[in-house]
């Protein structure tokens, strides 16, 4: 009888320990994903950050900005991005 009891306390401690453990990983699993969640909130924040940045500096820098389309705009840093000298300036950047 003493053996039996025995046995079920080891297991009752054994089952105990694998409870916490599942409990724990549990948590980190849940840490994990709200880790990465901030990583992409994050980043998407500096990603909208960037986009206003860089289109007021667009809008700055063309005459009346506000009356052209999506499209036109488009199509004026299409052409801008065609020429010798964007392409000249684009290299010694990425140069230094």
């Amino acid at each position: 009888m003493k053996n039996l009891e025995k046995i079920r306390k080891v297991y009752r401690e054994i089952k105990d320990k694998i409870d916490d453990t599942e409990e724990r990983l549990r948590q980190l699993k849940n840490q994990e994903k709200k880790i990465l969640k901030q990583d992409i909130v994050k980043k998407r924040k500096e990603r909208t950050h960037r986009l206003i940045t860089r289109g007021a500096i667009l809008e700055s820098l063309i005459e009346n900005a506000e009356e052209l389309t999506d499209e036109e705009i488009k199509i004026l840093v299409e052409e801008a991005t065609k020429t010798k000298e964007f392409k000249e300036t684009l290299k010694i950047m990425r140069e230094n």
